[in-house]
């Protein structure tokens, strides 16, 4: 049996009765923060369905990897082990965690791939330790477009500070960077008839990076940008006080929409809902980054003290219906029939009755580096041989989450989004796709 949820061990295979020689043994690393508090049971099981998705996959390979012609040169056994970098607290991921983890997986001489981070502020802190070591790291999520491209919205020296100095790219994401979501934003917004629109932004460049991506696109799409204030402290201010101070300034400019690019905490939350009673009649847009499932049942609750357009102190107010949502993850019903058919599988190994899209991701990010071991051959256990392959050989996927090439830079070409308004209950409804050309 593969290893539990959260345990660091790995797991011992059998040898191969087709070869006179004991195959082989690599070892595959998830780190996701799979479990938390009971606050945070959404999340979790959000980030456990992408474990057990990769889970399934490399189950159903038989933990094995038979390369050259007729899968007859040669062989591995792969280990699967699972690592939680969940803070106990919160649910969220834990900064200390998360890079012990990347240094765990980093000095085991038989570790070839690494699928996480899933916040790209945790793969910010991974992908360093990984990357030095040569180990390929596909990421289920992690949008941050510094990770893979130069950008003006970039943080200082990115991406170029993840990697050693020979340059060698080893990150992967399975998503649409910001750089492309920005796009679909953008899209969905004129959809839905913003003319006038307000952008903020937070002190995390993680998050807050697409929010200068849309502030570049919109006028583009004929949406005129009345204001952009940049570098919001929402995460040390966890207080409703002082957000009235941000949202006045949006108030006086009457936009019919505002975008936040903000790390989902309660000071976003805070935000949104002052946003929200003193620009009632504006759409408020959320980044997929900043609609976790906690914020977005926060801000579709009425609770909390706001203040109101002129000025008085108010009940805040459900932002449910004026809340929007652009995000890479579809219903599964959008996805090819691949998907239909691994949903069942799971719903039979796991006893579930319904399968998050989320597990699709790690199941695609464990057949992406299973079909990279198998290309590579005896030259997998040569990092910078797998890394040449997953970067340059896999060609055109044909995956559960739809047909998509990644490119040497480590980006997807999947461009296919759903916009959502949020439910009364937190919940999302979908309102239209959005496929970018």
């Amino acid at each position: 049996m593969l290893a539990g949820c959260g345990s660091q061990a790995t797991v011992s295979l059998r040898s191969d009765p087709a070869s006179s020689r004991t195959p082989r043994v690599l070892t595959i690393y998830t780190d996701l923060p799979t479990a938390g508090p009971a606050t945070s049971r959404q999340r979790s099981a959000q980030q456990l369905s992408i474990l057990r998705g990769a889970r399934l996959a490399l189950e159903q390979s038989h933990h094995r990897v038979a390369y050259g012609p007729h899968g007859r040169s040669g062989s591995y056994d792969v280990n699967l082990a699972p690592l939680n970098d969940a803070d106990a607290a919160t649910g969220n991921y834990s900064p200390s965690l998360t890079a012990a983890n990347a240094q765990t997986a980093s000095s085991n001489s038989t570790a070839v791939a690494y699928i996480g981070d899933y916040d790209s502020a945790a793969t910010a802190l991974s992908l360093q330790a990984l990357s030095q070591s040569g180990i390929l790291q596909v990421s289920p999520w992690s949008p941050y477009i510094g990770f893979t491209d130069a950008n003006p919205a970039d943080g200082t020296g990115d991406p170029a500070r993840y990697y050693p100095s020979n340059g060698e790219k080893s990150f992967a994401r399975l998503v649409p960077s910001d750089l492309v979501e920005a796009e679909a934003t953008v899209s969905y917004m004129r959809s839905r008839g913003v003319t006038r629109l307000y952008v903020l932004g937070d002190v995390s460049v993680f998050d807050a990076a697409i929010a200068q991506q849309v502030a570049n696109d919109a006028p583009m799409a004929g949406i005129t940008v009345v204001g952009l204030q940049q570098s919001i402290d929402t995460q040390t201010n966890t207080q409703p006080q002082g957000y009235a101070q941000i949202a006045t300034p949006v108030a006086a400019q009457r936009p019919d929409a505002v975008l936040l690019g903000a790390t989902p905490g309660i000071g976003a939350i805070a935000l949104w809902r002052e946003l929200h009673a003193m620009v009632p009649h504006a759409k408020l847009f959320a980044p997929s980054t900043l609609a976790t499932p906690a914020f977005l049942t926060a801000v579709a609750k009425a609770a909390g003290t706001c203040t109101s357009a002129q000025g008085r102190s108010v009940g805040c107010r459900s932002a449910a219906g004026a809340t929007y949502v652009t995000s890479p993850i579809l219903e599964l019903s959008q996805y090819p029939a691949a998907a239909r058919a691994m949903a069942r599988a799971y719903r039979g190994r796991y006893h579930v009755k319904r399968v998050a899209a989320y597990a699709l991701y790690g199941y695609a990010a464990m057949e992406d580096i299973l079909s990279a071991i198998r290309l590579a051959g005896a030259g997998a256990t040569d990092h910078a041989d797998l890394l040449r392959i997953f970067f340059h050989h896999l060609g055109v996927i044909h995956a559960v989450i739809g047909n998509y090439t990644i490119n040497g830079n480590g980006d997807s070409s999947l461009r296919t989004f759903d916009g959502y308004r949020v439910t009364a209950a937190g919940g999302l409804a979908l309102q239209r796709e959005i496929t970018l050309p």
